[in-house]
């Protein structure tokens, strides 16, 4: 045996193999490094591993049966004699191994040391990381949706440390099936680290293998590997090591609470928590048929496991969403909203979860924010990465006139959950909105132009319609292109949009068709009977509006704030200012001077409670008491104007002609209508509001009247422009040409 051996060391065996498992070390890393960089599909370094594995035992049999000489490879002979040539041809071996080595080094200093730092994707954040949809390798039905639920779960775990940034897997599971290299989503993604795995699970004797990799997203490099064989009943203990360990590789500091959030699972329940997954790429798409899709599953969920809190938290969201995307009614909505929610909260009250779903219950009608916003503040310091409650926290915070902390929480909603097109939405929205319009137009010009999202279009619209811009007739084509999308058509949003925009360009014909559509489609959805009651106002289709009024009370279950509302709106259209005041009062109680206070009229509801009765107040000659109102009014405008939080320049336009028009003072209201109008371009519902009587205490003076007719030349020019549009479209009907005459 001693002899063999020897024979192999004769014949340079070891050296060569040892200089081939060098260079192909080298070359493996090469291929990844380069892959990553370049794009490149992950069959070839399966295949250049594959190929240099199968390469080894010939390199090695051919060193054994061939010699390096001067003359050239030669076949050696039965007995290896240690002659000079073969000395040459060991040197030679030991400088080509010397060579690579060398090489390698440097290419380690290069990689892992000079570039390391310099292609970091996210600099502000270095503990990064987005989790991957684990990779199905079964052949066995729906085992993809256990891959997904076992990655939920890790991801959920990391989402709870304060010190690392989580991607949401709204956005990380979008990249499932898709061939996109490491590189490219840790850059779109924004993030150092991804997680990445595979599972297989063996029905027949109940065994699930899972393989999990954390890859550094700069170079493709793998950090480290771990792997799970055991059986399925125990497979959730390993998302606890696997976080552990990702927490460890990342060198994250663990707070003392976090460290025991970490292995809290969702449910043990596969079925339940694989119908929770499905139910999220329905809910997600926020139309009336996806979102009664995802309740379902959800319902089903719940009687597979009547414990599942996240669950039932989930339903009563879901059914709020409902009630404003599609066709339920307020009576189901506020029943199921309040059971599940129940349900939720006699389960697990300090789940962020449920204390989202707590906050968004409780949003739907406040009085009072601040147990809103304390609520999803809880949420956040239990889930530190927890997108949804960053976005309802904006929106809380943007009811209580807090702009500044309201717009850097869309922010953060956006960094966790960057592929989400809805919130970038909301976040060109608000930025445009508080006054950065650049902003706010370069993030919708981006979503326009790269995926033309629908809902992106109708929000550009309401950019351009206000100012500095006051396009109109741009805006308009911008939501008729929107509706274009399948998808989209028939959704209502788009329906209402439609119904209410060509309103401010005095096209009621286009109007009244998605009137009609809208009623045909959503007959039960409280935004149908507000959106067609504006256009009976506008129409000054007073009959018809108080039939229809008189139907959705009688058979629909209108409630009695939406009733009051529309009944007074009508009232005052057919003069009856009196009875108009009696029913107000008698449905706001508390609308007396000793119980309205400046700091409550940041609740939108009490504003335009407040506007409301000081024009009932002007129009039943109670002018001493609508000079006390309007004082407080004009208080509170002032108090915005002169605040340190961003006060949104449409909104800033709004106050100051409400104040001026509810103290009576006829020149300042013109003159500020007209700067409105014609020098800042802040358009949208002033035609509409016009025509509908808003400001109809004014409508003798001749000041007014002058702005009025500028103002609806304009209207009509920008109108002729879209008319032509129309045509061009092959969307116009020839008999609106004889009604607008």
């Amino acid at each position: 045996m001693s002899n063999f051996f020897n024979e192999l060391k004769n014949r340079n065996v070891y050296k060569v193999a040892t200089a081939y498992v060098v260079t192909s070390w080298l070359i493996l890393q090469a291929v990844e490094t380069l892959g990553n960089n370049l794009g490149w599909p992950p069959t070839i370094a399966y295949w250049t591993t594959l190929m240099l594995i199968v390469g080894f035992p010939i390199a090695l049999v051919l060193t054994w049966l061939y010699e390096f000489t001067p003359q050239g490879l030669k076949r050696t002979g039965i007995v290896q004699q240690d002659t000079a040539d073969n000395r040459k041809a060991g040197r030679r071996l030991n400088h080509i191994i010397i060579g690579v080595l060398a090489v390698t080094l440097c290419f380690l200093l290069v990689e892992r040391v000079f570039f390391a730092g310099a292609t970091s994707i996210n600099k502000k954040q270095e503990a990064s990381i987005a989790v991957l949809p684990f990779e199905n390798i079964s052949v066995l039905e729906n085992s993809e949706n256990f891959a997904k639920g076992l990655t939920e779960q890790i991801l959920n775990d990391l989402a709870k440390l304060s010190a690392l940034q989580v991607i949401d897997p709204k956005s990380s599971f979008s990249y499932d099936d898709m061939k996109v290299s490491d590189k490219e989503i840790g850059e779109e993604l924004k993030v150092n680290y991804l997680l990445k795995g595979s599972l297989q699970y063996d029905k027949n004797n109940n065994r699930i293998k899972v393989i999990t990799r954390l890859v550094n997203a700069n170079n493709g490099h793998y950090l480290w590997s771990d792997s799970y064989e055991g059986d399925f009943i125990e497979i959730f203990g390993f998302q606890e090591d696997v976080s552990r360990n990702v927490i460890s590789q990342l060198k994250v500091k663990i707070l003392p609470g976090e460290d025991q959030l970490l292995g809290t699972v969702l449910t043990t329940n596969t079925e339940a928590l694989k119908l929770y997954l499905e139910s999220k790429n329905y809910s997600k798409k926020r139309t009336d048929q996806d979102l009664e899709k995802a309740i379902t599953l959800l319902n089903e969920a719940v009687k597979l496991d009547p414990y599942f809190a996240e669950a039932h938290a989930e339903l009563s969201y879901l059914y709020g969403n409902w009630f404003f995307y599609g066709n339920v009614s307020k009576e189901i909505r506020d029943e199921r909203m309040e059971f599940h929610l129940d349900k939720a909260l006699a389960l697990a009250p300090e789940r962020p979860e449920v204390l989202w779903a707590k906050a968004r219950y409780y949003v739907v009608s406040p009085e009072d924010s601040s147990q809103v916003i304390a609520d999803l503040r809880k949420a956040i310091a239990l889930k530190p990465n927890y997108s949804d409650a960053y976005y309802s926290l904006g929106l809380a915070l943007h009811r209580a006139r807090l702009f500044a902390p309201a717009l850097k929480a869309i922010e953060k909603s956006v960094e966790l959950d960057p592929k989400n097109s809805f919130l970038k939405i909301q976040l060109a929205d608000m930025n445009y909105f508080y006054g950065f319009q650049d902003r706010g137009l370069t993030i919708m010009n981006e979503l326009i132009s790269k995926d033309s999202v629908p809902g992106a279009m109708r929000r550009m619209a309401l950019m351009l319609s206000k100012g500095p811009k006051g396009d109109m007739s741009e805006a308009y084509k911008l939501i008729h292109s929107s509706g274009k999308h399948d998808d989209v058509r028939y959704r209502l949003g788009n329906l209402n949009f439609n119904l209410l925009f060509p309103l401010d360009l005095d096209l009621p014909p286009v109007s009244d068709k998605y009137n009609r559509l809208m009623q045909a489609r959503y007959p039960d959805n409280p935004t149908t009977i507000l959106s067609i009651c504006t256009y009976y106002l506008f129409t000054n289709e007073f009959k018809t509006l108080q039939e229809t009024l008189d139907l959705w009370v009688s058979e629909k279950g209108l409630d009695y704030q939406t009733e009051t509302l529309i009944k007074v709106q009508l009232l005052i259209r057919l003069g009856k200012y009196e009875e108009a005041k009696d029913i107000f009062e008698l449905t706001h109680p508390n609308i007396q001077e000793d119980l309205i206070y400046v700091d409550s009229l940041k609740y939108g509801s009490k504003y335009n409670d407040l506007k409301t009765y000081i024009e009932l107040l002007r129009l039943t000659h109670d002018n001493t008491r609508a000079d006390n109102f309007a004082k407080k009014l004009c208080e509170y405008y002032k108090t915005l104007s002169t605040s340190d939080d961003y006060l949104p320049p449409h909104e800033k336009n709004n106050l100051q002609l409400d104040c001026l028009y509810a103290t009576n003072d006829t020149l300042a209201f013109v003159e500020a209508l007209e700067t409105r109008y014609f020098q800042k371009k802040d358009r949208l519902d002033v035609f509409s509001e016009l025509k509908r009587g808003f400001f109809d205490r004014f409508k003798n003076d001749r000041k007014f009247q002058k702005v009025v007719k500028r103002i609806t030349e304009e209207t009509h020019r920008m109108r002729a422009e879209v008319i032509e549009y129309l045509k061009q479209e092959g969307d116009w009907d020839p008999a609106w040409d004889k009604e607008l005459e």
